[in-house]
């Protein structure tokens, strides 16, 4: 049985950690607590909307929410089918942003398909990349020796 991450509150926005320790700054999940599937992610990045709406009486948008859930899908699916599996994952609100991290095994950058590719072959995909592009505010791919992380802020509304 793996370990549930802890949602706790921090001054700067709601973090999604592994601990709810956070001494200096924000805490990134440990590997316990990294989502093992698209829909693990998407539901802890829905509980760290939902506390921050708690918490400040906003709620994120409903198009804004779709939009979120439909990227990190992307993301975290991308990390486990391409990127040798995903070794960690971050998701914290601040203001009126979400920022998020997955971080995978591999070092070569997302894709986009040209043509049929996206539809078969062994490498097929290239059709999610375009729509994290679509969505989010800011990207950032950092390559290290582990293999990358794919940063991605997305500016959130509120009804």
């Amino acid at each position: 049985m793996s370990a549930r991450p802890d949602l706790r509150w921090k001054e700067e926005g709601y973090l999604v950690s592994a601990t709810g320790k956070a001494p200096g700054g924000p805490v990134r999940m440990g590997a316990e607590s990294v989502p093992t599937s698209a829909g693990e992610a998407r539901r802890q990045v829905q509980g760290a909307l939902d506390g921050y709406g708690r918490r400040t009486g906003r709620v994120v948008s409903t198009e804004v929410g779709y939009d979120v859930a439909l990227a990190v899908s992307e993301l975290v699916t991308n990390a486990l089918r391409h990127g040798a599996g995903l070794r960690g994952f971050h998701a914290a609100v601040t203001g009126d942003l979400l920022h998020v991290e997955v971080a995978d095994h591999n070092t070569a950058e997302p894709h986009t398909a040209v043509g049929g590719d996206a539809l078969s072959g062994a490498g097929a995909g290239g059709l999610g990349w375009p729509i994290v592009q679509s969505v989010a505010e800011h990207l950032s791919i950092t390559p290290n020796t582990a293999g990358k992380t794919i940063s991605a802020t997305f500016r959130l509304r509120f009804d």
